[in-house]
């Protein structure tokens, strides 16, 4: 289907345009655990536990020291345990700062200590690295050129932006067997949010049901943390949705062909758009070509489906190959259609990644919990905020999209996100005359997450998203799944919410969202 996310948004940076300097904006991709030049065992080993990941942290790293200038501005982005490997990195940084490249040779003392010193009591009690024996050991043996360590501007991150961060390294639990235990060796990455990272954004799938594949939130710790900002929203769809790259999509066009992975990605440009310059005609030009590839595969597709006969006429995998074709049109045949595709904003099919082969290996189905997920600590699972009696006061910052009330009034009951069942949604109008929807279930209360309207200066990325949708909805006539639901009372679906929604007049959001928990 293509890169994911992570990969797309390094195709939409632009070059800096702040004449006040001379700025270049660098890019550098991993393309994570379990991709590469590797046989099936090993992507398979690597994308089951995590092995891998130490080597994408360092080379991360040690591409940042060979590029960095004082006042550079560090942004990390990733998907899945490539989420886990940004956060990583991140961490690192904020932990060590960058060191100079001549430092490097002492980089494996560095990091051996780090890793130490990650598992160790000092840390799990909140203990910097940077105050610790640990680290003073590594200035007496002179690591550092003239004793000076690298300054504290460096540790310095402006944006980690991540799709359904998997922090499951090491086993999964298989056979109803509990590997936390041997999990712990990988608890020293430090994953969690720093006070040294500026703006945190992560956008969640709410109906991934594998238990191997549980999300790892952010939290903020109120006590140490009260500079970054943290925004976590909930979509629909299951892990590969809100990521993107479903390859699975070709053979039988089951799927919703990306759709929303779009939402969680244009979810991702509207944050970051205050602290990176995008390139606003990249952005349009690359909703044009889905729109035309969406229209090839509905009037004229020539995308290979299984069969016995194509799978003999397409005996060898070549990635320099063109796409395969399908068996009757190498036989002369015309493109065929499928006219049932589905187009709009996020209505497609949803297809459920806990599939038997998960239920083989004696896995149990786990329902994603909103407001109430747990961090894994000592091999354990522990609720972040704590069980009621004795509340943690970390802050997870969580959203719920309007794409899962959207799918509530264009689909049926069965086709919701179960994770959501139970949660009611109400409008509530602030003191200030401000309103909003928010989502409850019990004592728990989310805020839904409001895509903002467009300024003369700038568009907002989501609500382009959504128009283009509705677009092809609309060329669409037999598309019986349309933006226009009777809900709605004929308005589509973010013109109602526009009319219901009270802004605050001439209020710029300082921090990506108007509202505040």
């Amino acid at each position: 289907m293509g890169p994911g996310n992570p990969a797309q948004r390094t195709s939409k940076t632009a070059p800096k345009t702040d004449q006040t300097r001379n700025w270049h904006q660098l890019v550098y991709y991993d393309g994570g655990i379990g991709t590469g030049n590797l046989n099936d065992l090993d992507k398979n080993r690597q994308g089951a536990t995590g092995a891998g990941l130490e080597e994408n942290v360092i080379e991360a790293y040690n591409f940042v020291v060979l590029n960095y200038q004082p006042g550079d501005e560090i942004l990390c982005f990733g998907f899945s345990r490539g989420a886990y490997t940004a956060r990583a990195v991140a961490g690192l940084i904020a932990d060590v700062g960058v060191l100079k490249p001549l430092e490097m040779q002492f980089f494996y003392d560095v990091y051996r200590r780090y890793r130490e010193f990650g598992l160790s009591v000092e840390a799990k009690r909140g203990k910097s690295f940077r105050d610790s024996g640990a680290w003073a050991a590594l200035k007496e043996q002179g690591v550092f050129i003239d004793g000076v360590e690298p300054p504290e501007a460096s540790r310095s991150i402006k944006v980690v932006g991540v799709w359904d961060t998997v922090g499951s390294l090491g086993l999964p639990d298989i056979f109803g067997h509990d590997n936390g235990d041997w999990r712990k060796q990988y608890e020293f990455h430090n994953v969690k949010l720093s006070k040294h990272v500026d703006h945190a954004y992560h956008a969640l799938a709410l109906d991934e049901k594998r238990r191997a594949f549980r999300p790892t939130l952010w939290y903020i710790d109120p006590k140490y943390n009260t500079n970054s900002e943290l925004k976590q929203v909930w979509f629909p769809g299951v892990h590969i949705n809100c990521g993107g790259g479903n390859n699975d999509a070709f053979p039988n066009l089951d799927t919703d062909m990306e759709n929303i992975s779009i939402a969680t990605f244009t979810w991702m440009l509207q944050c970051i758009a205050p602290h990176v310059d995008l390139d606003q005609k990249g952005f349009n030009d690359y909703l044009k070509q889905y729109s035309t590839w969406l229209d090839n595969l509905r009037y004229r597709c020539t995308i290979i489906h299984p069969d016995i006969l194509s799978k003999v006429i397409n005996k060898i995998e070549d990635k320099l190959d063109a796409t395969e074709r399908d068996t009757l049109v190498r036989m002369g045949a015309k493109p065929h259609p499928h006219p049932n595709l589905y187009f709009g904003w996020g209505v497609g099919p949803i297809i459920d990644s806990y599939t038997l082969e998960y239920k083989n290996f004696n896995a149990p189905a786990y329902t994603r919990l909103p407001g109430n997920e747990e961090m894994e600590t000592d091999g354990k699972w522990n609720p972040i905020t704590g069980p009621p009696t004795q509340p943690t006061g970390f802050l997870t910052n969580e959203y719920i999209h309007p794409l899962v009330q959207h799918r509530r009034e264009a689909l049926k009951p069965a086709l919701w996100s179960q994770a959501m069942n139970g949660w009611e949604r109400k409008l509530s109008v602030e003191k200030d005359g401000s309103a909003r929807y928010w989502w409850s279930k019990g004592s728990l209360r989310l805020p839904e997450w409001c895509i903002l309207p467009n300024t003369e200066a700038e568009i907002n990325y989501e609500r382009t998203w959504y128009n283009a949708a509705l677009e092809m909805a609309r060329d669409v006539s037999k598309v019986k799944t349309t933006d226009a639901v009777e809900a709605a009372g004929g308005k589509d679906f973010l013109a109602r919410l526009d009319a219901e929604i009270k802004y605050q007049p001439d209020l710029k959001p300082p921090r990506g969202n108007t509202w505040k928990l």
